[in-house]
């Protein structure tokens, strides 16, 4: 179904000649995790969600009480396929960019519990990677440092889809109850590693500031609310803006 396929399938595809991803390339892999899951009484993970049609199989088998769950990254709600008509590699994403509906498709995920977790999908490439034709590029941009940020921006900000405690949430006690594991509390006894957050906080995202030696990011010059201020491991203070 994927092919050579480069970025989603549909209008901009078409327009720019370059081949397409079609949503049910991802949208049949999820069913199979589904009924994989189903079938054997397994918890499965589906990282990196980007359809709107995932996020609807995934309501479904979830409600079902199949132990499936979902993961966002903050590009697959931040962009579309649109911005590839730059033909800017830095929009080259696995799995793509996609249109606005899935946007919202996955915003809706988040507001109503379908999708639990987030994450970075971080790949960093160097500069002479990224600096070829759109089809011959690898996929992937810099994610650690925008992440929470633009999570913050337009999940909490913009769209007021989830508060912050409940994005706290997906990106603490949310995966280490999927991984089983006694982090991401504040309880008495736990490890004390603490991300100190200002939800409010405006700032502009430079690449030429990032602590990354790679530069491949798209979000260079976006203004974003709220920003990591400390990271505590330990108990000791490894960086602080």
């Amino acid at each position: 179904m994927v092919g050579s396929g480069v970025m989603h399938e549909g209008y901009w595809s078409s327009v720019l000649g370059l081949d397409g991803w079609p949503r049910a390339g991802e949208e049949i892999m999820v069913m199979r995790n589904i009924l994989l899951a189903e079938l054997c009484k397994a918890r499965i993970h589906c990282q990196h969600l980007s359809s709107g049609g995932s996020v609807r199989l995934l309501r479904d088998a979830r409600a079902r009480g199949i132990q499936v769950t979902g993961e966002l990254c903050p590009h697959h709600i931040a962009l579309t396929d649109e911005f590839v008509s730059s033909f800017d590699t830095n929009y080259k994403m696995n799995p793509p960019l996609r249109a606005r509906e899935d946007v919202e498709a996955l915003i809706e995920g988040v507001a109503d519990g379908t999708i639990t977790l987030l994450g970075s999908d971080h790949a960093p490439h160097a500069f002479f990677e990224k600096e070829v034709e759109f089809d011959r590029a690898p996929f992937g941009i810099l994610g650690l440092e925008t992440e929470l940020a633009l999570f913050l921006t337009i999940l909490v900000h913009r769209t007021k889809a989830i508060d912050i405690n409940h994005l706290i949430r997906m990106y603490t006690t949310g995966p280490a109850t999927l991984l089983r594991l006694q982090k991401g509390t504040l309880a008495s006894g736990a490890d004390a590693d603490i991300t100190l957050i200002d939800p409010n906080l405006e700032w502009t995202y430079r690449k030429e500031d990032s602590f990354s030696r790679s530069r491949n990011t798209p979000f260079d010059g976006w203004e974003l609310k709220g920003r990591a201020v400390r990271t505590i491991v330990g108990g000791q203070t490894k960086w602080k803006l």
